[in-house]
């Protein structure tokens, strides 16, 4: 899988900044989606009518067009819809632009491709640094944290761990797994050991979760470092912190490593 470089993040993140510098956005609830998306190209929102698909842009590059999004139980899932098919618009426009996308799409983050692009520009647009960092300040990290991140802001919780992971100076890093299957991972400036790849380790809190051993922990866990960090792999004196969950809607666990002691010698 080629990676997305960061180059291209940058110009994605850059793009989803211009917009909120327009409106002087200083809490999360002056991220108006629909006063966005009709400045960024006179999109209109409309919801419902959709069935094989969570969300639809259908526009000009020129200007006008509708943005279609699925009805969910959840308000952050509806936003984080509408802010890729921004994505889409601002950052990949075309004489006649035409997407659906769904998991497969908003689970993509890590790849060289136009939905990753679509989703960095979402996270952004939703949760600016400045605004992030003001709301994790001080807090342990966990997904519990993030779930609350998550409903302050009116987004997905994946989406919310991406971003945290990209602000934060804790040690943490995010995994994405499919089944057994590493996916991808992402750690945080501060977090300066490397990720195993391959399958999930049976003695990690993931791995006991997919091996049907015990449930997701719903909090963070002692683990040991070599369940997940390839320099400590015939090391077992050393744990960190995990919290895993299976988040359904993906059909992936998102795992939040957290060095909250540090391991070196």
């Amino acid at each position: 899988m080629t990676i997305l470089g960061q180059t291209r993040i940058n110009a994605c993140r850059q793009a989803a900044r211009g917009l909120l510098d327009l409106f002087a956005v200083d809490a999360p609830d002056e991220i108006d989606l629909e006063t966005i998306a009709w400045r960024a190209g006179k999109l209109q929102i409309r919801y419902g009518g959709l069935s094989n698909c969570d969300g639809r842009i259908i526009a000009n590059a020129g200007g006008g067009g509708v943005i279609r999004v699925r009805h969910s139980s959840s308000v952050g899932r509806e936003r984080f819809t509408i802010a890729h098919e921004i994505g889409h618009f601002v950052l990949h426009p075309t004489p006649q632009l035409h997407r659906d996308d769904g998991p497969p799409q908003f689970a993509m983050w890590h790849n060289d491709g136009e939905e990753a692009e679509a989703n960095i520009f979402a996270a952004e647009l939703l949760m600016p640094e400045h605004l992030l960092l003001r709301a994790t300040k001080r807090r342990d990290p966990s997904l519990g944290l993030l779930d609350c991140v998550a409903d302050q802001f009116g987004t997905s919780v994946l989406a919310t761990t991406v971003q945290y992971v990209t602000y934060t100076s804790e040690q943490v890093a995010l995994v994405l797994s499919a089944g057994k299957t590493i996916q991808w991972a992402k750690p945080s400036r501060s977090f300066n050991y490397r990720i195993r790849g391959g399958e999930l380790s049976p003695d990690s809190a993931a791995g006991e979760r997919i091996a049907g051993k015990a449930p997701d922990p719903d909090r963070m866990v002692v683990t040991p470092a070599c369940a997940w960090l390839k320099q400590f792999e015939y090391d077992n004196e050393r744990d960190i912190m995990e919290d895993s969950r299976y988040l359904d809607y993906y059909d992936r666990t998102l795992s939040l490593l957290w060095l909250k002691e540090d391991l070196a010698d």
